[in-house]
């Protein structure tokens, strides 16, 4: 299973993860992080991937 976190932003800058603690810290640091704070961020379930060519 892989984690997502990314922040409701124009330039999403999503990040993939192989763990939930690794997700978890980085959604932590955008939650708490005063230069971040003021966009949604979020953690969610990988269900599927695709790779473009």
């Amino acid at each position: 299973m892989k984690y997502a976190v990314f922040s409701d932003y124009c330039d999403a800058g999503q990040i993939v993860f192989d763990t939930y603690e690794e997700a978890l810290a980085d959604y932590n640091y955008r939650i708490n992080d005063s230069s971040e704070n003021s966009v949604d961020a979020y953690l969610c379930v990988v269900i599927d991937e695709y790779k473009a060519k």
